[in-house]
């Protein structure tokens, strides 16, 4: 049976490691270099939080990049790290180099190196300690320092509380309420602010528009940065013809906003001629869209 020229190098540098006895780490190295010669790749920074192991369809997102060219970089929470060894990472993930311990002036160099973050796991410690702006951890200084550099940030799954709201998760109901009302708060914020919350199984595809292109705006183009609030030069999204006729009016409902959430939108202009009715104006605040009024 004939191997094709990838799988063929594949095989010898195998037989390469075992004759040189190469450490694990020697060996992913080499495959690395391999896989950056015979395929032009991007690079892109993973990050893994909290104390949860990876979902089945993160892992599978995230091969399936790797696969696709993408040159993948692992930082690791040292909670996530007890949960989820180097030996562990290597045989569910592949490839994969990792980056533990980074000092401050390494952290603050990452978004040059690399053109996006990827989230992986976020916990709810990671959240609010990023939207707090607390630097006493390298997860939260690492989110922060891309949001701050305006690169794009994807995160796997949904806020707590739209999954709470969706899925009726009773452990984000049981929480007192001020940290309930604070842990959605965070989350909201780091919506805001540009971070993507996009489903597991949708991880890829999105990855995949922001690194390679695609039929999607850029990451960032109708979004809100750190601190910053809309103004002139802020790109929004054009109103329907219908919309900006005065003489039709229109009332937006959740489903207008549950439309605009699902094709990625952050922003939604409000014609003079609409109306927004309480519920789509919850909906809008709890699902991170601002309404341009």
């Amino acid at each position: 049976m004939k191997h094709p020229p990838q799988r063929v190098l594949e095989i010898l540098l195998d037989e390469l490691a075992r004759a040189l006895h190469l450490t694990p780490e020697q060996t992913a190295r080499c495959r690395i270099l391999l896989a950056d010669a015979l395929m032009p790749r991007r690079p892109a920074l993973f990050l893994a939080t909290g104390e949860r192991p990876l979902t089945d369809p993160v892992v599978e997102a995230f091969r399936t990049l790797t696969a696709l060219g993408v040159r993948a970089t692992l930082v690791r929470s040292h909670s996530f790290a007890q949960v989820w060894t180097s030996e562990v990472l290597r045989a569910r993930l592949g490839t994969v180099a990792l980056l533990d311990d980074l000092p401050t002036e390494e952290i603050c160099a990452l978004p040059d190196r690399f053109p996006l973050l990827c989230i992986l796991a976020l916990s709810d410690n990671t959240a609010m300690k990023s939207v707090l702006g607390l630097r006493d951890a390298v997860p939260p200084q690492i989110v922060r320092t891309f949001l701050e550099r305006g690169r794009p940030v994807v995160a796997a799954g949904n806020p707590p509380q739209r999954s709470a709201v969706e899925e009726r998760a009773a452990a984000f109901w049981e929480l007192p309420l001020a940290v309930r009302q604070w842990l959605a708060e965070s989350y909201r914020t780091l919506e805001q602010w540009g971070v993507e919350f996009v489903e597991a199984e949708r991880l890829a595809e999105t990855v995949k528009q922001r690194l390679f292109g695609g039929p999607q705006r850029p990451a960032g183009s109708n979004i809100q940065t750190v601190g910053s609030t809309p103004d002139s030069q802020t790109e929004v999204e054009a109103a329907p013809t219908w919309a900006r006729d005065p003489r039709v009016p229109h009332f937006i409902t959740v489903d207008d906003i549950r439309a605009a959430r699902h094709r990625g939108e952050r922003q939604m202009r409000i014609a003079p001629n609409m109306r927004v009715t309480d519920e789509a104006r919850e909906a809008a605040r709890r699902w991170g869209i601002l309404l341009l009024e």
